[in-house]
């Protein structure tokens, strides 16, 4: 009978570290996967610019060529600023930039969603319509659980889950498509929009570093994914 409280406390230690191991993990992880998520990001976003300034007049192009800058440059102050921000633990749970950042995430998805297949419910491919049927909305959920739990674990779960709509599936020859499709059949670049927002927006989150250049710049990019969705499919612009 006087072992018990030793035991229980020794649980308790267990469980403790058990939990700290979950969370190093988790957050190596996250380090891992917003570091291939940003040159993969690199990669998609400057060869896009390159195919849109060839194929486009100036006057597009420029305003283009600086958001992609600007997103690949902020989503690199997030990742490789100093050790994580004290401030970051400092955030209220329910901080209206936590909100913003969060919501940027599915928007940004929807957003190139829109773009490539309008209001249509059925997209060129069939991955295509199930990212924006299913994958979208469970990386919404994702968002909504982390926003009101706040485990870093979640936020690790978003990063990863990112990524998918990056398999390649669009079939629209169009100048941002041309290129990959010529080479393996389909294009992965429909949702590199959308995907550099997570990037930004979790490294945001993670590190408590650039909070509001990164909502700044993840909103910009909606705002454009969406009136580029109004211009194309309503009035024919830029194609």
């Amino acid at each position: 009978m006087y072992t018990w409280p030793a035991n229980q406390k020794l649980e308790t230690r267990n469980r403790n570290w058990f939990r700290g191991v979950i969370i190093v993990v988790s957050d190596r992880l996250q380090q891992w996967l917003l570091r291939l998520g940003l040159a993969i990001s690199a990669l998609l976003l400057i060869r896009f610019a390159i195919d849109f300034s060839n194929g486009m007049a100036w006057r597009l192009a420029v305003p283009f060529c600086l958001l992609v800058v600007f997103a690949l440059g902020v989503a690199s102050a997030n990742l490789f600023s100093a050790a994580r921000s004290t401030s970051v633990r400092r955030l209220p749970l329910r901080d209206p930039r936590r909100a913003l950042l969060l919501a940027a995430i599915p928007l940004g998805f929807l957003a190139s969603s829109l773009g490539c297949m309008g209001l249509s419910l059925e997209g060129c491919s069939p991955f295509c319509t199930f990212v924006k049927l299913v994958w979208i909305p469970l990386i919404a959920g994702a968002c909504v659980v982390y926003f009101f739990a706040g485990k870093q674990g979640w936020l690790t779960a978003i990063a990863a889950m990112s990524f998918v709509p990056l398999v390649p599936h669009c079939v629209c020859h169009n100048v941002g498509n041309a290129w990959w499709i010529d080479r393996l059949g389909a294009s992965p670049v429909c949702y590199s929009w959308g995907f550099i927002v997570s990037v930004i927006a979790v490294g945001a989150l993670s590190k408590g570093a650039t909070l509001w250049p990164s909502i700044v710049v993840c909103l910009t990019i909606v705002a454009g994914a969406t009136g580029f969705f109004v211009s194309h499919h309503y009035f024919q612009f830029p194609w």
